[in-house]
């Protein structure tokens, strides 16, 4: 491939004659762990690109998962990434153990899957569909709500149009009881100013303003990734009379047991 575009991957890498990596650029897709559904070998590292035509977005769907666990996702691993770029921004997920990561959807053409596995313990691994449906071609301008499902998508009104003055937009985000909520932001550009007081987005970690305050965010920097210490997100938009941006998209899901909050 052109290492100016994509990461220089091969088409196919092969450890220990085993499959491991490429790119994927056909409409839709199957990718598994190399051995699939035997046990993964120890110390691999694969990367798969999908590429997809212009216009279209990543959806991944997951049929089976089963890496080694850690909480922290230590040993083996997978990794997704909205782009080619490895960048902590880019990145969607990290995820080990027997539950399947959410259905992830990209923001532009391309997604980037890195497995790794370390010199000890090995499971069947997993296997997921990649498609690519057209991206929506009509705006929504939807101004807050309640998501309730395992993942969903938050963005601005009119998103990726240029946010109206004057909003002020609440979602609140509820998964299972004895889950948390995790948030990460796939694009991101508002009004800059230096205390965040014009237009912003401001995080909860509960249903009401009321709970604990995660963080107030506005300009062009994406704001971090962010893990609830309870089952409810609130997320809260606001903008002011003038100045306004392409505003913001966010992808959200049911992480699984409780742990402490954290942004990484």
């Amino acid at each position: 491939p052109n290492c100016n575009y994509y990461p220089c991957v091969p088409y196919l890498n092969f450890h220990l004659g085993v499959k491991c990596g490429g790119i994927l650029s056909a409409t839709s897709g199957n990718i598994s762990s190399p051995n699939f559904p035997g046990l993964y070998p120890y110390n691999v590292e694969c990367v798969w690109l999908i590429v997809v035509s212009e216009g279209s977005s990543v959806l991944l769907t997951f049929h089976h998962f089963e890496l080694e666990y850690h909480a922290n996702c230590a040993y083996d691993y997978i990794k997704i990434y909205n782009g080619i770029s490895e960048g902590e921004g880019n990145l969607l997920g990290k995820f080990c153990g027997d539950t399947a990561p959410p259905q992830f959807s990209s923001s532009w053409n391309i997604m980037s899957i890195i497995f790794h596995s370390d010199r000890h313990v090995a499971h069947t691994g997993f296997s997921f569909i990649s498609h690519a449906p057209l991206l929506p071609a009509v705006f929504v301008y939807t101004c807050g709500g309640v998501l309730t499902g395992l993942s969903g998508v938050i963005s601005s009104p009119g998103y990726p149009l240029e946010y109206s003055n004057n909003a002020d937009c609440s979602w609140t985000v509820h998964v299972s009881n004895r889950s948390v909520v995790s948030l990460v932001f796939l694009d991101f550009q508002l009004e800059n100013n230096e205390g965040c007081n014009f237009d912003y987005i401001a995080l909860f970690d509960g249903p009401t303003v009321k709970h604990r305050h995660l963080g107030n965010y506005c300009g062009n920097a994406r704001p971090p990734n962010t893990v609830t210490t309870s089952n409810q997100l609130l997320v809260v938009f606001k903008s002011d009379f003038n100045i306004g941006g392409r505003g913001f998209k966010t992808l959200c899901w049911d992480a699984g047991v409780e742990r402490n909050s954290l942004l990484f």
